[in-house]
């Protein structure tokens, strides 16, 4: 994060706090409508990607890349290019030598084959199980072993493949991880894919994202839950990307990448814990794009929960550190929140105007809200001009640059990836608040008996609770009967039938339990509507990949995305206080059988020579 990012929000949560501190009511009135306004924008956002890639699946013209299988039954082996397989490990001497040999029994010529094994210098036990079995390896088989991170610096997956990417000699590159299982003619619809794209003129494409799934999907629920959210995304949300041709964040694994632009872009960073999606879109601000390749990897799905969450954790926390690093040079958002600041100013002295009868303290406190909002918004102001200038200054991509996205492509990278994240983190908090609001019947009968002490109105805690209903409008004064929240911020703001002064005085009138009532409705059915999505998106999934057993995991979908909020709340608190941290995601607790479809593929076509070991140097 920048300094002129950090300054951004901390100027946005002072002006939500006085906002809140000045009129509480309708500052929950324009934040639950903003942020229900955003939480349904990525819903929709979602559910049209997938509705489109759908759409085209069925009339015939999938948005990924399908190879026939003529196609590569003519596919003559001498023709085909050099292919480099990276394959990072670390702690994983449980799967290392398992895609050791899986690698190599690809069907691709072993001659052609350029394999990367990517160990850590302290991690003996990975490399003792890979000495054990590198003489049986092929000579295409490379063993790399990193250096020790230096104190202080990241010590990452990314950081391992960019000194696998140093030493690549293949035309094309791949990454596979240890537990993978790719199948096995995946790097031959590569290749044909690429071809096809270049005969076609469009070789900005450099990247091919396959599609991931669980060769252990049944292992227990969380797998079950876990391969239907998989099944969802590379099938049918990753290619509705496709044919909306938006920037494509990356998958882990399985990235099939031109070799000579991934090293002209500088592979990796380091630095950030979910790398792949990074480079997804700094290769989008270079002007190269990512499509979908028709193949599966089959993955182990996380079976153990704790190890689950850490390992989403670890993804969605990269995804806001993507998020920060590709909207260093935005203006938008501190002119938007300079004109917010405007707003409420005006706001305040319209208030200040109207009510005469306010006590000293008040109309102080009012005008002391009403200046920082001028600094607030000439500030924010001044922090758009510093953004704009930084673009405009920016060398351009020929000259080196880093390059930028074009108004759509930022557009859609921030629902994809930033409004996905905050979306995750949103979702935890309308689930609370939901709850509450659902059953507060009971949660009134288990209110601790010192709460009866203190009163509202002449009304205890458990009798308001109890006789709350979920929706209704009470008001303090007969002239506004009839008014809610939300009528009266739409005849204010959007009709102008009604002025900031009279609006003011309808939200004062409003009954607290019946404002809350109000506040809460909205929440409760935008997470009815959105978790129904889910569900519905789910149960698609099951017919995609034919998983009609995993259905009634399907229908509930909304406990794992609780879930998953979980995991997104640890994420954000973790990316302020432990940014780079890699959470190291444990293999191994599936049992050892055969993925579920696909798969297969020959033995290797010419007998092992051994493979050897190379120690990288700073």
């Amino acid at each position: 994060m920048t300094v002129r990012q950090l300054l951004f929000y901390i100027l946005m949560a002072a002006a939500l706090l006085l906002f809140f501190v000045y009129d509480y009511k309708v500052f929950y009135t324009v934040s639950t409508f903003a942020l229900c306004g955003f939480y349904g924008a990525v819903i929709v956002f979602r559910l049209v990607s997938v509705l489109l890639a759908i759409v085209r699946n069925a009339v015939g013209r999938p948005a990924e890349h399908r190879i026939p299988q003529e196609h590569l039954e003519k596919l003559d082996p001498d023709s085909l290019p050099v292919y480099t397989i990276l394959v990072p490990m670390y702690k994983e001497p449980e799967v290392a030598q398992k895609i050791a040999r899986a690698v190599t029994e690809l069907d691709y010529p072993l001659d052609k084959l350029d394999v990367k094994l990517l160990l850590e210098e302290d991690d003996p036990e990975t490399r003792k199980k890979i000495e054990e079995v590198i003489d049986q390896l092929p000579s295409c088989v490379e063993v790399i072993v990193c250096p020790k991170v230096p104190k202080g610096q990241p010590k990452t997956k990314p950081r391992a493949c960019n000194w696998g990417l140093e030493r690549a000699r293949g035309e094309f590159l791949v990454i596979y991880d240890a537990e993978d299982r790719p199948e096995g003619d995946q790097l031959k619809k590569a290749v044909l894919a690429f071809r096809k794209l270049k005969a076609a003129g469009k070789e900005n494409v450099v990247c091919l994202q396959a599609k991931l799934n669980y060769f252990n999907a049944r292992q227990n629920g969380l797998t079950r839950f876990f391969t239907l959210e998989y099944t969802t995304w590379f099938d049918l949300f990753l290619p509705g990307l496709h044919a909306l041709r938006i920037p494509i964040p990356l998958g882990g694994t399985s990235n099939h990448f031109n070799t000579a632009v991934l090293k002209k872009l500088g592979g990796w960073d380091p630095f950030n814990v979910t790398e792949d999606c990074d480079l997804g879109i700094r290769m989008a601000r270079q002007g190269y794009r990512t499509e979908v390749l028709d193949s599966t990897t089959w993955e182990e799905a996380n079976s153990r929960v704790g190890n689950w969450i850490r390992q989403r954790s670890r993804w969605i926390k990269g995804y806001f550190q993507t998020h920060l690093v590709h909207t260093q040079t935005s203006f938008i958002p501190s002119f938007l929140l300079a004109g917010f600041f405007f707003l409420l100013a005006r706001y305040v002295k319209n208030g200040l105007e109207s009510a005469a009868l306010l006590d000293d303290f008040k109309r102080q406190f009012g005008m002391l809200v009403w200046y920082f909002c001028l600094f607030g918004s000439v500030t924010s102001l001044l922090l758009g001009a510093w953004a704009l200038s930084d673009r405009l200054r920016a060398p351009k991509v020929a000259d080196g640059g880093e390059g930028r996205l074009g108004p759509y492509d930022a557009l859609t990278f921030r629902l994809t990836v930033g409004g996905l994240s905050g979306m995750l983190v949103l979702n935890a908090a309308f689930w609370m608040l939901s709850f509450c609001y659902l059953f507060h019947e009971p949660i009134a009968d288990h209110l601790p008996a010192f709460t009866d002490k203190y009163t509202f109105e002449g009304n205890t805690p458990r009798e308001i609770l109890k006789k709350w209903k979920l929706y209704y409008s009470n008001v303090k004064d007969e002239r506004f009967e009839g008014y809610t929240i939300w009528t009266t911020g739409y005849k204010w703001l959007v009709k102008h039938e009604i002025t900031a002064e009279n609006a003011k005085e309808i939200f004062d009138a409003i009954d607290p339990w019946s404002f809350w009532s109000q506040i809460l409705y909205p929440v409760v059915i935008g997470l009815f509507l959105a978790n129904f999505v889910f569900v519905a998106l789910g149960l698609v999934s099951c017919g995609i990949r034919r998983l009609w057993d995993l259905a009634p995991f399907a229908v509930l979908m909304p406990f794992y995305w609780i879930l998953i909020s979980i995991a997104a709340i640890k994420g954000a608190w973790q990316l302020l206080w432990n940014p780079w941290y890699w959470e190291k995601t444990v293999h191994g607790f599936a049992s050892p059988t055969a993925p579920a479809e696909g798969g297969g593929a020959p033995p290797p076509a010419s007998p092992p020579q051994g493979g050897a070991f190379y120690t990288a140097t700073r």
